[in-house]
């Protein structure tokens, strides 16, 4: 007999409905402040369980929070030069999320955008298309995800366990003088728990109306008293959408994962760190056109894609002395991929990175490192892509220094990246910050940068064929690349200001101004050709990629923590952006300015972000939160601004046993926040999951 997956989905659906509508009542119910977070059923724990039992929800505020991404060393973010936001793990366990696109949706000036049930746009401060990112460089681990073959982040394959993750730090604004080429407008950098703070088994699943299907299994353990591991599987199965008419979209995705972690302490001061991960995953692809030839047409695409990825990491410290240290980290990274389209490529990366950090004298906290990349990209050649197999190699050195004037007062930052690349040759990258603490409360920062964003393989070299239009003779649309492309360059300028009146409460302010030059948009002369061969005879309307828009982005951000009572923190964030681009040369066409996936198109992305969130303890050991947010309209894609409500329960009978409800955009059927040109788009919808994690 059939497993009756829809109607248990649908019973699922329905007792998640009563089941908060009940649980809002209780809520407030219960919202009398407890002296206690947890009962007193703590006997036989050690003082350091009860004080994570115990937790005061004002640990989690901004202020208190150490992050390395900024600087490549730990310092407070109270200290720090730039508009920096810390995702906890806390936060990532309380608003619900189900992925790291997810809970990136509470940070300031990102943008989180679904197309459909496996296809996520994030940017920052603007430039939100389908592979997204092109301007933001993600890490993870120390280790980017930014793929050279297509200018972006192909969120679809980026998981981990969530439990591991001890924080994901994310600078807005250029981090190209520490960080390098296309950490343009922003870093991501997603860092998990060392393996001693994971010991035991861990064992994590759940189902729900959208999440089919999801389960984690971790174990760690120690060999000796200095080495210890950790290794993990999961899996995840996530349903199908729904089309703007109602109908079934080809968008469902299946992904299984496994990797390791261990940190081995050699002696007092040399540290090993290993970690890997491999992943493969099937998700629907459903194009309404995309790559065409001649003899097949241009018919709209469904099947199945298929996307395997595995990564090894290796990093060695050592401690020289109480004031100087340096690092050596290697990674290899594979990422294969495949469709019916047909289109097939793979892409091999290794990775070698050097950096040391000493004092000279009492004023200067300077760092230097080298590194070299090496790319090769294996394409399957097809009648709709021509494209060569390349080898590329990057080289690259920076310098970081953090100078005293002031003793704990006022520090001035200089630094500069220089690289060498095979499409542009050498970038260099500098910056200049400065950041005034004129006591513990207040925090004055500003910093004027120079990023660039180099041209991807594809982006500079490839020959593909995008559209046909029948008639007699048929117009073929083909984009034709002849290595022309230069960098697209960022001057930012940045000012920020923070502020904590009294422990219970802070406020986060930014400022920017980008001014972008040599933006690459897919453009054409207007010409049109005549071409026999390959049969049947046709026309063709040719497009290239060239640096032919400028313009100006400028906004504010603003973030904000309370903490009104000891177990309920408020947190709140607003951001307005606005985009203003032109293009450089007059006499070109834009074939693509109308809902494609160009930069032109940003100038009509949403002006506004809003997000409220608000996590409460109760008593009985029960947790509830909720989450709201808002997006303006984008009159670019013709969607209309909407609003998402998430709540969450969770309860701890036992210690070691968490039970969570989450509610994801429960008060709206549906709405659309991001289409394509070519790929079809679905709806988010309201949906629900139960999840329970046990460790012992």
């Amino acid at each position: 007999m059939a497993f009756p997956r829809d109607k248990i989905q649908k019973t699922f659906n329905n007792f998640s409905k009563k089941f908060f509508s009940i649980f809002i009542f209780f809520s407030v119910f219960f919202s009398i402040p407890a002296s206690k977070v947890y009962s007193d059923d703590t006997k036989g724990l050690s003082q350091e369980q009860l004080e994570i039992l115990r937790m005061d929800i004002k640990d989690l505020m901004q202020t208190d929070v150490i992050v390395t991404s900024v600087s490549k060393r730990p310092q407070s973010l109270h200290q720090t030069a730039s508009a920096v936001y810390v995702v906890t793990q806390e936060d990532i366990r309380r608003t619900g999320a189900v992925n790291i696109m997810e809970a990136l949706r509470i940070v300031p000036g990102v943008q989180v955008s679904k197309i459909n049930q496996n296809r996520y746009a994030i940017s920052i401060r603007g430039f939100n298309r389908r592979l997204g990112s092109d301007k933001l460089l993600v890490l993870m681990d120390g280790r980017t995800v930014y793929s050279p073959s297509a200018s972006g982040v192909f969120w679809i394959g980026q998981d981990t366990v969530l439990e591991d993750i001890d924080r994901i730090e994310v600078i807005r604004g250029p981090g190209a003088s520490l960080w390098g080429s296309n950490a343009v407008a922003g870093v991501i950098n997603i860092i998990t728990k060392k393996s001693p703070e994971t010991q035991g088994i861990l064992l994590s699943g759940g189902t729900g109306t959208e999440e089919s299907g999801f389960g984690t299994l971790r174990y760690g353990g120690k060999i000796g008293k200095d080495f210890s591991y950790r290794v993990y599987g999961k899996y995840r199965d996530r349903d199908e959408g729904k089309k703007l008419d109602g109908t079934k979209p080809i968008d469902d995705k299946q992904i299984s994962q496994t990797g390791f972690r261990s940190d081995w302490q050699i002696n007092s001061k040399d540290n090993l760190t290993m970690q890997g991960d491999y992943y493969h995953l099937d998700a629907g692809l459903d194009f309404s056109s995309r790559f065409v030839s001649l003899t097949a047409g241009s018919s709209p695409f469904k099947g199945d894609n298929t996307q395997t990825g595995a990564n090894f990491l290796s990093r060695w410290t050592r401690k020289l002395d109480d004031s100087s240290s340096f690092q050596f980290q290697a990674y290899y990274d594979r990422l294969e991929r495949k469709s019916a389209l047909p289109f097939k490529n793979i892409v091999d990366q290794v990775d070698l990175d050097f950096q040391h950090n000493f004092l000279i004298g009492e004023k200067h906290n300077f760092l230097w490192g080298l590194n070299y990349r090496f790319s090769f990209f294996d394409f399957e050649q097809t009648n709709i892509l021509t494209f060569s197999n390349q080898r590329t190699n990057l080289f690259g050195g920076f310098f970081h220094d953090e100078i005293t004037i002031i003793p704990n007062r006022w520090n001035l930052i200089l630094g500069a990246k220089l690289e060498h690349n095979e499409f542009t040759g050498i970038e260099i990258q500098p910056n200049i910050r400065t950041v005034w603490t004129p006591d513990s409360k207040n925090t004055f920062w500003a910093s004027v940068s120079r990023a660039v964003r180099t041209p991807s393989i594809t982006e500079d070299r490839a020959l593909a064929n995008r559209s046909l239009v029948p008639g007699a003779p048929p117009l073929l649309i083909r984009e034709s690349n002849d290595g022309r492309t230069d960098s697209e360059e960022l001057i930012a300028y940045e000012m920020g200001y923070r502020v904590k009146p009294n422990p219970d409460l802070s406020f986060d302010l930014a400022g920017f101004l980008f001014d972008y030059n040599r933006l690459i948009e897919s453009v054409s002369t207007g010409a049109i050709l005549f071409e026999a061969t390959p049969t049947p005879a046709h026309l063709v309307f040719e497009t290239f990629n060239d640096n032919v828009l400028e313009g100006e982005v400028f906004g504010v951000e603003l973030s904000a923590q309370w903490q009104p009572i000891e177990n309920w923190r408020l947190s709140g964030s607003y951001t307005f952006t606005k985009i203003d681009l032109r293009p450089t040369e007059s006499g070109i066409v834009f074939p693509q300015s109308s809902g494609g996936e160009g930069d032109l198109d940003a100038e009509g992305e949403p002006n506004h972000l809003i997000h409220l969130r608000s996590y409460l303890n109760l008593p009985h050991n029960l947790e509830f939160d909720t989450s709201f947010y808002y997006v303006s309209s984008n009159s670019a894609r013709s969607i209309p601004g909407y609003s998402r409500v998430d709540l969450r329960l969770g309860w701890k009978p036992i210690k070691k046993l968490e039970l969570s409800l989450v509610g994801q955009n429960i008060f709206d059927e549906s709405h659309q926040e991001l289409t394509e040109l070519l790929e079809v788009g679905t709806e988010t919808e309201r949906s629900f999951y139960f999840k329970a994690t046990f460790n012992f």
